[in-house]
């Protein structure tokens, strides 16, 4: 018995065969092949991108270190005027407590006040930025102090070392 269905006139009979499948055979598999790849490559792009974002992280962590300890070197300076040419250090290696490594629970035992300043702030410096190279450079002439440090970045065309400088 036909059926008429909408005002299309379209009749369908209710007991002809299903439709064959031979020519479908497989296409569904390879749709879902195809989706899975593109599923896949777009997966391996975010995890990419998160890598990258977790470098970049890890380095502004460590500029920020950087311009902090500059930051607190320049306040040490400033709080001892009297003896402002006694903060120049030639560049080198960051030296920990007694010429090391980082030591948590370093305590200052110099004759002046810029020693023991030197001594702290560079003991920080190789706890906080293992590695660091460090240049204090004073300017009489024009009261200036310039602190320059330097650290492995893994990226030196991208990462320059940090460059403070002020007027005393």
């Amino acid at each position: 018995m036909p059926v008429t269905i909408n005002s299309l006139n379209h009749t369908v009979n209710s007991h002809s065969p299903p439709m064959a499948l031979t020519r479908q055979a497989g296409i569904g598999l390879i749709e879902i092949l195809v989706t899975v790849l593109i599923l896949g490559i777009g997966i391996l792009g975010v995890a990419s991108t998160q890598v990258v974002s977790l470098q970049m992280n890890t380095q502004s962590q460590s500029r920020s270190q950087a311009v902090l300890l500059a930051e607190d070197l320049l306040d040490r300076i400033r709080a001892n005027p009297d003896n402002i040419a006694g903060y120049a250090l030639a560049q080198g290696d960051a030296q920990g407590a007694d010429g090391g490594a980082c030591d948590t629970s370093f305590v200052p035992a110099n004759g002046s006040v810029a020693a023991n300043d030197l001594a702290t702030w560079e003991n920080n410096l190789a706890c906080l930025l293992p590695d660091a190279e460090r240049t204090v450079v004073i300017d009489g002439l024009n009261n200036t102090v310039t602190v320059t440090i330097d650290w492995d970045q893994n990226d030196q065309a991208m990462n320059p070392p940090v460059v403070v400088r002020t007027q005393i």
